[in-house]
């Protein structure tokens, strides 16, 4: 996958297609997921961090509702020393086994990044446990089809091995620093993403 000749026009045109609800939602959307985990986090005696690791680790294949839905259940579980074999998550096995081990465990941030893995994830915690203000984007197939220009199912998003990750990463930072510099307000790598990511999914519905 060469993407030494990409650039991120086409991150920033559709930054600039974005409508005021687009913008809204994506620059306030890690914001909320942030006061979801500490809300979560308060309510069940963990850390901030670790209720948006947990969040995180059991993000692959989960709808986001049900995501918060799950990691709450196994925190409230875990707070009352109930079995977490009883607490049923819509994602696979050894990412519900990840979030156990971040909720049972005393570990920090970079603790939790080390038992994630994978880019993807790792964005995601990142972003969620830092309200958005990252340098870290988080890229998924939307992401990707974003950043080539192209509309498309997910089902045919191809594999992205960890150069290409970054170098997608990378197009989405040069996009913030653009439009920071074009509006005068600071635009982080993240929030880029998801107001993209919010634009996208609005103009390409029925298509994606």
């Amino acid at each position: 996958m060469d993407l030494s000749n990409r650039t991120s026009a086409p991150i920033l045109g559709l930054f600039f297609l974005a409508n005021t609800q687009d913008r809204e939602i994506g620059l306030s959307w890690y914001s909320n997921a942030y006061e979801i985990s500490e809300r979560i986090a308060t309510e069940n005696g963990f850390s901030t961090d670790q209720i948006a690791g947990a969040i995180a680790a059991l993000s692959p294949n989960n709808k986001w509702e049900r995501n918060v839905t799950d990691a709450e259940n196994l925190a409230r579980a875990i707070r009352a020393g109930i079995d977490t074999d009883s607490v049923k998550v819509c994602t696979f096995g050894n990412n519900k086994a990840k979030a156990i081990q971040i909720l049972t465990s005393n570990v920090d941030s970079a603790e939790i990044v080390s038992i994630l893995s994978g880019q993807k994830v790792i964005a995601f915690f990142l972003n969620i446990a830092r309200n958005g203000d990252t340098d870290c984007p988080v890229i998924d197939g939307h992401a990707y089809n974003i950043a080539m220009g192209t509309v498309g199912s997910l089902r045919d998003v191809p594999s992205i091995p960890a150069k290409a990750f970054a170098a997608i990463q990378d197009l989405y930072r040069d996009a913030a620093r653009q439009a920071s510099q074009i509006t005068g307000e600071t635009v982080s790598a993240g929030q880029m993403q998801a107001v993209t990511w919010v634009a996208y999914r609005r103009i390409h519905k029925g298509l994606i």
